[in-house]
């Protein structure tokens, strides 16, 4: 990166930031209306994704030999997904959904997460430990 983008990308940092230090002591001035930061936050969310994907396809686009892994994780990420949500299922009943103000396809999306969390956790810690193991021994 050159040092002119990096100064630029600085600056547009330090002015993000003092917006965001504006709208928050406009919010501790008037606390009945928290919209402001609200969407200044959405706003914030949705500009670095913006960024972020631009980023990751520039860099895909400079480097394709490199893009291929990407693309083979994101894959397996989708993958992992439909196989999350195929694995979870609604176990509540009719009379507790409506206790819980939830529908049954919320249910099915709760446990997929929640199962999709539990197979990229112990993907970590087998990772971990093969790492570990590989490294003693060798």
């Amino acid at each position: 990166m050159t040092e002119k983008k990096f100064k630029l990308i600085q600056w547009l940092l330090y002015g993000l930031m003092a917006i965001s230090a504006i709208f928050t002591i406009l919010f501790y001035l008037n606390p009945s209306s928290p919209d402001i930061l609200l969407y200044w936050g959405y706003a914030l969310v949705i500009f670095s994704g913006i960024v972020v994907l631009t980023v990751s396809i520039s860099g895909m686009l400079k480097n394709p030999k490199s893009s291929y892994k990407v693309l083979v994780i994101v894959g397996g990420m989708i993958v992992l997904a439909i196989l999350s949500y195929a694995l979870s299922s609604n176990t509540l009943t009719p009379i507790e959904l409506e206790k819980y103000s939830i529908t049954a396809k919320g249910v099915k999306m709760v446990g997929a997460g929640l199962l999709m969390t539990y197979f990229i956790g112990i993907g970590a810690v087998a990772v971990f430990i093969y790492t570990s193991l590989y490294r003693f021994f060798k």
